[in-house]
């Protein structure tokens, strides 16, 4: 599994900030995060802090929606959105 940059910045964070104690290794870039239940409220807003402060930038509350957290992938093409 290759992933580019931004996809494997925040795949790291969340198998070991966010899933920890989870069997996730395997996790890939377009699994559903939500459909493997790895997701809640509080886990998106810790996505997006971190996402924030690693790549500088400022996620709007109005594309704080689960689309845009569904998986790794797509929280990597709204990284590079905002940049």
């Amino acid at each position: 599994m290759k992933l580019d940059p931004i996809e494997q910045a925040v795949h790291d964070f969340l198998i070991e900030d966010v899933f920890a104690g989870s069997d996730v290794d395997s996790l890939r870039p377009d699994d559903s995060l939500f459909d493997l239940e790895l997701l809640d409220s509080i886990a998106i807003i810790k996505t997006v802090t971190f996402c924030e402060e690693t790549f500088g930038i400022l996620i709007p509350d109005e594309d704080v929606l689960p689309e845009h957290f569904e998986s790794v992938r797509a929280i990597a093409k709204l990284v590079v959105r905002h940049r």
